[in-house]
């Protein structure tokens, strides 16, 4: 099973699965079950999406999840699949294909009691975008009763995440004057301002919030843009910028002060995305049951700890399934050009998730 959990993993990497153009990776997935011997059904997602649902689809007591999609790989690398120092590399390595290929791989081992043990399994599309995915699947599981818990796969280091930041993403647009570049005193330079306000953002109260499992909030300039390579002062600026909030902050508040901090310094702004963090209790089944399957593999007690990004679990705790987020990988790691999963957690992971059905 660990061959087949490796080259599942090789394979899947190798197909490309940017968000929105999922079709190839779900086919694959789709051969690989019915090659297992297993029913699934698709289950449409707004748009031309669809997620893929296995196991037990109508009375789950658990579910286990994982998305499909990846980001765009950086300047159009295409995606690479090589193994180097014992660990795989590849644009989706650990952010999620690694989850795509281990739960591949429990599918085919439990193929004879999946259904007994009343786990769903859920292959998500679109979470690297708007969670479409997530959002349909949750949407159905609202209608079903006695679901205890979910395990959402995403890269936490092996770390039993139990907090997940939330997020606001905001387009601010920043005016200034044109002038000749020869002549900087006669315009007002859009981007001086940008960066001004980018250096007072440290301002804002929010960011001040401190969380055990997720350090301080923060916040990351995605993009910028602005003038050109004429000799002008440019008149126009814009910036993408994420704000992550802990859970304890009531994200309508946060973005209030936003807002207010917009408009004492002039900018425009459009609100991409406003996400708020969530906390499950340590005391929850799902982690006292994944807790002892990590004891009882590994020889030690898991370390809690919490997702810093925007997950599928958000959407699953909104309709009151406690989801605990859990992979091998560094989240540092993924969405860049060495993004890889050292083999010996890809390998340990399955073996936990493996002993957590035994024991559900």
């Amino acid at each position: 099973m660990e061959n087949y959990i490796i080259s599942q993993l090789l394979r899947l990497i190798s197909i490309p699965s940017v968000s929105g153009n999922e079709s190839d990776i779900l086919f694959y997935i789709e051969e690989e079950i019915e090659r297992i011997g297993l029913d699934y059904e698709r289950q449409k997602v707004e748009g031309s999406y669809y997620n893929i649902l296995a196991g037990d689809v109508k009375r789950p007591r658990w579910v286990l999840c994982t998305h499909v999609d990846t980001v765009a790989p950086i300047d159009s690398i295409s995606p690479r699949a090589e193994i180097k120092n014992d660990r795989v590399y590849g644009l989706g390595a650990c952010d999620v294909k690694s989850g795509v290929a281990v739960m591949l791989g429990l599918l085919r081992e439990f193929k004879e009691l999946i259904e007994e043990k009343n786990i769903l399994f859920a292959f998500l599309v679109d979470e690297e975008k708007d969670g479409r995915g997530s959002k349909e699947l949750s949407h159905y599981l609202s209608n079903i009763e006695g679901i205890k818990g979910a395990i959402v796969i995403e890269p936490t280091n092996m770390e039993l995440a139990i907090r997940e930041a939330g997020s606001i993403e905001v387009m601010c647009f920043v005016e200034g004057k044109w002038a000749h570049g020869s002549c900087p005193e006669a315009g007002d330079n859009a981007i001086i301002k940008a960066i001004d306000i980018i250096k007072n953002f440290d301002k804002l109260p929010f960011l001040k919030d401190r969380d055990e499992f997720l350090g301080m909030s923060t916040y990351n300039v995605l993009y910028f843009s602005g003038g050109s390579e004429e000799l002008r002062v440019p008149a126009k600026a814009k910036f993408l910028v994420d704000f992550r909030i802990m859970p304890t902050r009531n994200v309508d508040e946060a973005v209030g002060s936003i807002v207010s901090f917009f408009r004492t310094y002039g900018v425009t702004y459009e609100f991409r995305d406003i996400s708020g963090g969530f906390a499950i209790s340590e005391d929850e089944e799902i982690v006292r049951l994944l807790g002892l399957a990590y004891e009882e593999v590994l020889g030690s007690k898991p370390v809690l700890g919490g997702m810093k990004s925007w997950t599928d679990a958000e959407n699953l705790y909104t309709i009151e399934i406690p989801p605990l987020v859990f992979g091998p990988g560094r989240l540092e790691d993924a969405h860049t050009p060495w993004e890889n999963v050292a083999i010996k957690d890809l390998l340990d992971f399955y073996r936990v998730l493996r002993r957590f059905i035994e024991i559900a």
